[in-house]
């Protein structure tokens, strides 16, 4: 009577690129708190402190990666104590019978193994086959058997493969008794070469950290190509790519991680990516923002919140600052506005009088012309011997005046309100009377010139308390201004 084969209950098939909406899945939260680490890092010049942080997440790395395939178990505690001790002290762990002798040279391996990872990294190695089944042979080097099914069923212990593709099927049987598929040998090499040509054309389109892990990582276990190691094979990969980009070490914890890492990786076999990316994410955003916390501590906590400190309170006196300026600003323009339309309409009387025809007419800044008059304005504050800060808020208004009799007889007298230099509280207003020479019929097309009026120009500053001198001092100013220009522009006619 011949038996009958298990249910399957994954079918392999041939691994898929990237989904097409791959950007969709990237994590914003995660790059934020990237940057932090990059900049807090950079803050730090002992360098030992840094690789001393390193080395600890490294090892966590070694000692997790085999936990977590059931190599060999170790207590928490434990764990944590290695972690403290560092490599150089396995031994006297296995002394005390805290570690057993094949998980101390697993996790020696397994350490050294992150080595080619950072050649990986560095430049030194090249992601290709050999690589791969090198890092394989590194991993494995303690590992001298690994399980499988003898014709009868029953599991039994044969000799690892080490460094080699794999050459029988290794389909595994899940507790239910169904098998799940992977590549078979036959095609592991054709299918290598696909996923190294496509993690290619991901790197060339700059495809985010978290998601190019997630699916290198996944397309790698679907292929399984080595008899056993696969899972810290993977891992390893999934590591190179975040330290590549300026991550951590992707360290997946049994305890925390495992129940989720495995029904992401299910998920990933049925076309939904996005779990074993989150996941991936998730435990990049915890580890990042320990080594931050860590960071901090190694640069001195009080130093930290006290600098942190005053920049938040600098940042709230510029932005204050800034806030009182524009309401001076706001007020100055309204004072200017009314003088110009007294001026306008000064002129509109006494050329009524005479006879003549006259156009005088008060424009103000409208978002749509907020960034006129640059030039004139940055000369005009060159000639004043100071910096216009054009990219800060700023105002202007201006008296139009033309003889609509005499075609090029038409000028501008124009008030600027803008910063001065990088200074939250200082401002400062220029008055200048341009006209056209040539070009369109409006002002947007034509060509100016531009003379500067007076010789000097008004500046202010953001405080409150002195709202009433500033503008008695500014009206002043502004008299003599209309007065100018109405001279410079009736020389011209």
């Amino acid at each position: 009577m011949t038996a009958l084969s298990p249910p399957i209950a994954y079918e392999w098939d041939l691994i898929e690129d990237l989904p097409q909406e791959w950007n969709s899945l990237c994590r914003v939260d995660l790059h934020a708190v990237h940057r932090q680490w990059v900049e807090d890092r950079s803050l730090i010049r002992d360098q030992d402190k840094l690789r001393r942080f390193q080395e600890q997440l490294a090892l966590q790395w070694a000692v997790e990666t085999g936990i977590i395939e059931r190599l060999y178990k170790i207590d928490r505690g434990v764990t944590v104590q290695i972690l403290q001790a560092g490599m150089e002290a396995l031994g006297q762990f296995h002394a005390r019978g805290l570690l057993t002798a094949n998980a101390q040279a697993l996790i020696k391996d397994q350490r050294e193994a992150l080595e080619m990872v950072m050649d990986l990294v560095g430049g030194e190695r090249v992601l290709n086959p050999a690589y791969m089944k090198e890092l394989h042979h590194r991993l494995t080097l303690s590992q001298e058997t690994t399980e499988a099914l003898d014709p009868a069923g029953n599991e039994v212990q044969i000799p690892l493969l080490k460094g080699a593709w794999k050459r029988n099927p290794n389909n595994p049987l899940r507790p239910d008794g169904s098998i799940h598929q992977y590549c078979p040998p036959e095609f592991v090499q054709d299918e290598i070469d696909q996923l190294l040509k496509w993690h290619t054309t991901h790197e060339a389109l700059g495809v985010c950290p978290e998601v190019e892990a997630a699916w290198l990582h996944h397309r790698f276990t679907q292929i399984h190509p080595f008899q056993d190691g696969n899972g810290r094979v993977a891992r390893a990969l999934t590591t190179a790519i975040f330290v590549k980009a300026d991550y951590l070490v992707l360290v997946i914890r049994d305890e925390e991680h495992r129940e989720r890492y495995i029904s992401a990786l299910e998920s990933a076999d049925y076309g939904d990516l996005k779990p074993l990316v989150d996941l991936f994410a998730d435990v990049q955003i915890s580890d990042l923002d320990g080594a931050i916390s860590a960071l901090r501590e190694l640069r001195g906590e009080t130093l930290v919140r006290v600098s942190e400190s005053i920049a938040e309170r600098a940042k709230r006196r510029m932005e204050a600052s800034q806030k009182q300026a524009a309401g001076v600003m706001e007020e100055l323009q309204q004072v200017a506005d009314a003088r110009l339309q007294e001026a306008a309409a000064e002129i509109q009387r006494a050329f009524g009088k005479s006879g003549v025809n006259v156009q005088a007419e008060v424009l103000g800044d409208e978002d749509d012309k907020r960034e006129w008059w640059s030039w004139q304005i940055i000369d005009s504050a060159r000639q004043h011997n100071y910096f216009a800060e054009l990219d800060r808020p700023r105002r202007w208004v201006s008296l139009r005046l033309a003889l609509p009799d005499i075609e090029k007889r038409q000028a501008r007298l124009v008030v600027s309100f803008h910063a001065v230099g990088r200074s939250a509280d200082l401002h400062a207003v220029t008055a200048f009377i341009t006209n056209p020479l040539e070009g369109g019929e409006d002002d947007e097309s034509r060509r100016w010139e531009s003379r500067t009026i007076p010789d000097y120009a008004f500046k202010f500053g953001a405080e409150t308390s002195r709202i009433d001198q500033i503008e008695t001092a500014f009206r002043t100013w502004l008299d003599e201004i209309v007065e100018s220009g109405l001279s410079v522009w009736g020389e011209r006619l």
